[in-house]
């Protein structure tokens, strides 16, 4: 394998990774708002379940493992943009890989790994 084919096969085995870390950390976070709801049906305050649940922590760990999913899927599109392009491809056989425009896929193959604006 060539250099970016070895990079995209790194970054698609990251990227499934945090999939994995992502998907398990949204089950769980499921779990504690389901327990949540049914300690405030049972009357107790928003204070009290939000502490009893240490929601801040729920909320710092589902946004670490969103951030980290979103640096892997910009990571395997800029490595799958560069692997394409050693394969001969260009911008315009990059965006149809994509289903993006031609612009967009133009970022990808000239962006370095992560830094792509948000959304992208």
């Amino acid at each position: 394998m060539s250099d970016p084919h070895e990079q995209f096969v790194r970054d698609v085995r990251a990227y499934t990774l945090a999939g994995e870390r992502l998907a398990s950390g949204v089950i769980e976070f499921n779990a504690m708002n389901t327990q949540a709801l049914a300690d405030i049906e049972r009357g107790m305050s928003l204070t009290e379940s939000f502490e009893r649940r240490d929601s801040a922590a729920w909320s710092r760990r589902i946004s670490t493992l969103l951030e980290e999913f979103e640096a892997c899927r910009r990571a395997t599109r800029a490595s799958a943009a560069a692997a394409l392009m050693a394969e001969g491809k260009n911008v315009s056989d990059v965006g149809r890989a994509f289903g993006v425009s031609h612009q967009l896929a133009s970022r990808f193959s000239r962006g370095t790994r992560g830094e792509f604006p948000s959304g992208e």
